[in-house]
């Protein structure tokens, strides 16, 4: 699977101001994704992260990548909660960094490869941190137990169905488009990871519950593809996020006012997040009940 992070120009500056940027669905986003996951997993798989977590859920560790990146020991983790790739780039073009740096894709493949085997109880996680100046930067091993890996695991599955996850290099996935959300000043990627979530007033188990009504065939159409292929629905579906209908919806950083996002918005583009949402908690399920259904093979 082809791998892409922000090209070297970019890198820099993007990875040294992650501390102030969002890094994720917020914290009920994570969770509803892993609520759903945990209500679809065999028993087998079940068993299997009881063994992991003990008595937490996965709902419980699926805030825990984010909740990490107040410690600067965990810097070079920063880089692995995303994607970047602009509107005209293909995947199959994609401009890459070095491969120790890693991105969202990467570390899900790694991840998954842990997961997957039984016979470790701890594992060598790589990376870089980030300096002011790319000579600065230096790479970083660190022992991770299974439970960082499946806590990670869970957290980044989610990441990968945020559209602006896997988001433009130059506005950095949203983070640099201030917006208005009915008149309070944000920027497009908190709305994304929190804003539309939280203006439905409904708790992660109540939004898991509405979005676990699926039958059989539907989940098992849901659950069907790759990493990369749910990189590509993600960056598909950019173009509605950027729709502010009259209001420029094509701009990067050049628009004095901030476009005014209300009501209209936010029907628009919840039936986006709760499908995106509801496709990660699936996927992830699926993917979690086949890594452990062969585990428990061997």
């Amino acid at each position: 699977m082809k791998r892409h992070l922000l090209p070297l120009f970019f890198a820099v500056a993007t990875l040294a101001n992650l501390p102030q940027l969002c890094l994720g669905w917020g914290q009920d986003g994570h969770r509803i994704t892993a609520e759903i996951a945990e209500r679809n997993l065999t028993p087998t798989a079940l068993a299997e992260t009881r063994k992991i977590l003990g008595n937490e859920s996965l709902a419980e560790i699926a805030t825990w990548a984010d909740e990490i990146r107040s410690d600067p020991t965990w810097d070079f983790a920063k880089a692995y909660h995303f994607i970047s790739i602009n509107d005209e780039e293909t995947w199959e073009n994609v401009e890459r960094v070095d491969e120790e740096e890693g991105d969202l894709l990467y570390i899900l493949e790694t991840l998954e490869r842990y997961l997957r085997d039984p016979d470790s109880e701890t594992f060598l996680l790589k990376g870089v941190s980030p300096g002011k100046s790319s000579r600065l930067k230096a790479k970083v091993e660190r022992e991770i137990t299974r439970r960082d890996v499946l806590a990670f695991y869970v957290h980044f599955v989610g990441d990968l169905h945020q559209p602006l996850h896997v988001g433009r290099r130059e506005d950095q996935g949203g983070n640099r488009i201030k917006v208005l959300w009915f008149d309070a000043e944000e920027n497009l990627h908190s709305v994304w990871d929190e804003d539309l979530i939280e203006s439905t007033n409904l708790s992660y188990t109540e939004f898991a519950t509405f979005l676990n009504r699926l039958t059989k065939e539907d989940r098992k159409k849901a659950a069907a593809g790759s990493y990369l292929d749910w990189a590509k629905e993600s960056k598909e579906v950019r173009e509605q996020v950027y729709d502010f209908g009259p209001q420029r919806s094509n701009y990067y950083l050049n628009v004095v006012d901030p476009p005014k996002l209300g009501y209209d918005y936010k029907s628009k583009n919840l039936p986006l997040v709760r499908d995106r949402l509801q496709k990660g908690g699936i996927r992830l399920a699926a993917l979690l009940n086949e890594i452990f259904s062969e585990e428990t093979e061997k």
